[in-house]
């Protein structure tokens, strides 16, 4: 088995910025570094698209990786950090799902929940077909490519109960859904904080023809004590629905290292030929991940970054990524701010990664195999 875990480790000692929402401010920030490679056991993790749509099983022990376009997932095992199998699916057929899918989720039962359009549906592992959620049968409304479900979750005590956090067109209006599957019936949880979203959004036009928008979304936790938490890129804040309470309420962080929204103004509309230019502008500001929760630890951290890129241009006159400056910011369960600091020795893009046992797990791919820099927050 390939096992770099010693391949170098680094331990940082770094004071922790002063913040007034915590007592442990005045703490210092221990930090060790290493990686690690997966091995494929003889197999192939495929890596085109790197680490595709990372799920934990509920007790930590798995990664699942969706190979996009084939109906497969690796099951990666974290404690050997090998391959252990992979979950063949049918593309067609009662138990097909499709060449792509929009995304998937774990259950309380570690099935695989997945979604596209024209698909809701549980599978089990051996790819059979369990259960078909009929979500756009309950609600016809959101039926159609006028609406997609960026992210489907199972209640963990009550597989009947099904939260969707959907965006609808062409308002670009966020929801959440919630779907009561026995009695099939629905209602619909507006979001008025995400529309300030819209202050970034950006319709891209090809010869005065609509061509595509580029915007940042919100993007939801797992269900955690009762409560979805909504984040986006644009903005440092959470935003909470309280299942229990059928209540909403915004979380504002206050960031001592980083601004706390996005400082580059898109413009409402540009051309085709001018879009990347402005991509470009809004990642080189700061950019704020969906924090991940440490069952073990019971925090959150929070990736943020700034991208870099190089002033060459490739083939297809796009910037090409050169590097970053990535912050790690630790939260407690009730999401206030504990510790945050400049990740010095990690400045690549952290757009895959997660948090398990007090470790932030960070894709690399290393000569085409699946690897992780872990950092270790103590």
């Amino acid at each position: 088995m390939k096992n770099y875990a010693i391949l170098f480790t680094l331990l940082i000692l770094i004071s922790c910025s002063e913040n007034k929402s915590t007592s442990e401010s005045d703490l210092d920030f221990l930090l060790t570094q290493d990686t690690v490679i997966i091995d494929p056991k003889g197999s192939i993790i495929n890596l085109k698209y790197g680490l595709t749509r990372p799920e934990l099983s509920n007790d930590g022990k798995y990664l699942y990786h969706y190979t996009h376009g084939e109906a497969k997932f690796d099951k990666i095992n974290l404690e050997n950090l090998e391959l252990e199998e992979t979950l063949q699916f049918e593309k067609e057929g009662p138990n097909g799902m499709g060449s792509y899918i929009g995304s998937y989720a774990l259950t309380s039962l570690d099935q695989l929940m997945i979604w596209s359009y024209g698909l809701d549906a549980v599978f089990d592992q051996k790819g059979t077909k369990i259960r078909d959620l009929k979500l756009t049968h309950i609600a016809q409304e959101l039926k159609g490519p006028e609406a997609f479900p960026f992210r489907l979750m199972e209640h963990p005590s009550d597989p009947n109960t099904i939260f969707g956090l959907y965006v609808k067109n062409p308002e670009n209006q966020f929801i959440i859904a919630k779907f009561d599957l026995e009695n099939e019936t629905y209602e619909k949880i507006s979001l008025p904080e995400t529309e300030k979203l819209n202050n970034y959004r950006m319709e891209i036009e090809q010869g005065g023809r609509p061509a595509g928008a580029f915007s940042p979304v919100p993007m939801a936790t797992k269900i955690r004590d009762n409560k979805i938490v909504l984040t986006n890129g644009a903005y440092n804040e959470g935003y909470v629905y309280d299942i229990s309470l059928d209540s909403l309420y915004l979380i504002s962080w206050d960031s001592k290292l980083t601004g706390n929204q996005n400082e580059y103004k898109l413009p409402k509309t540009v051309e085709l030929e001018q879009a990347g230019e402005h991509r470009r502008k809004f990642y080189e500001s700061i950019n704020f991940l969906d924090p991940q929760w440490d069952p073990i630890s019971e925090r959150y951290v929070r990736l943020s970054f700034k991208t870099k890129f190089s002033a060459d241009l490739n083939e297809y006159g796009d910037a090409e990524e050169i590097g970053a400056e990535v912050f790690l910011t630790v939260l407690d369960k009730d999401l206030n701010i504990i510790k945050e600091t400049f990740l010095e020795n990690y400045q690549k893009n952290p757009r895959s990664h997660f948090f398990l046992d007090s470790k932030v797990w960070l894709y690399e791919n290393i000569n085409d195999e699946l690897g992780f820099v872990r950092i270790a927050v103590d």
